[in-house]
């Protein structure tokens, strides 16, 4: 019974789809087919043809965001790499972590006080960095400003294809640091996080 209710449903669509019937030879006057641009989609364009569908470039500066999504693309890329080797027995020297997972490891780190070290280097990096953006941003951005450039390429290796393999690097660690934090919670388990 399902069977012929899946053929009757495939065969219906199939039929909406279809030409109409011609009788003889008339010509059938079809439309030229459209071709859909960046243009035609529904939503904004910023920063160079960047589709921007919620018009965030309207609202706010382009450049500016893009300076946060690197950061937390950034940030978002080591806490990959760091909650996967801290699973995988790699941890702070000490008894008390030996053992622990990346789960509980918050609360461990917070119960020792070395959390608070922690805090304060994260606190000293955003400081400098938020002296590098405003100071950027304080007369509008420079026309040569590389966005989220430090100036420190001694092996010379920053071009247009690391930046943009940098940025969709990020953007991916950003879903995967999501997806692993929560089937870490759900399951309890380790690395693979199954």
């Amino acid at each position: 019974m399902f069977r012929i209710a899946v053929a009757f449903a495939l065969f219906g669509s199939a039929a909406a789809f279809s030409a109409p019937a011609v009788a003889g030879r008339q010509a059938v006057a079809r439309a030229s087919p459209r071709m859909v641009t960046l243009e035609s989609l529904p939503g904004k364009y910023a920063l160079g043809g960047v589709f921007d569908p919620l018009g965030l470039g309207e609202k706010g500066d382009v450049v500016w965001l893009r300076e946060a999504e690197l950061k937390h693309g950034r940030v978002a890329m080591l806490a990959v790499v760091g909650y996967i080797v801290n699973d995988l027995g790699i941890h702070f020297p000490g008894e008390q972590y030996a053992g622990i997972s990346s789960l509980a490891a918050h609360d461990a780190m917070l119960k020792t006080g070395n959390m608070q070290q922690l805090l304060y280097a994260v606190i000293v990096c955003e400081i400098l960095d938020s002296i590098r953006v405003f100071t950027a941003m304080k007369d509008g951005w420079p026309s040569d400003y590389k966005i989220g450039s430090f100036e420190l390429d001694p092996l010379n290796m920053a071009n247009e294809r690391t930046r943009l393999a940098e940025i969709k690097n990020g953007r991916l660690a950003m879903f995967a640091i999501s997806g692993i934090l929560t089937q870490s919670a759900l399951t309890h388990g380790g690395f693979p996080y199954q």
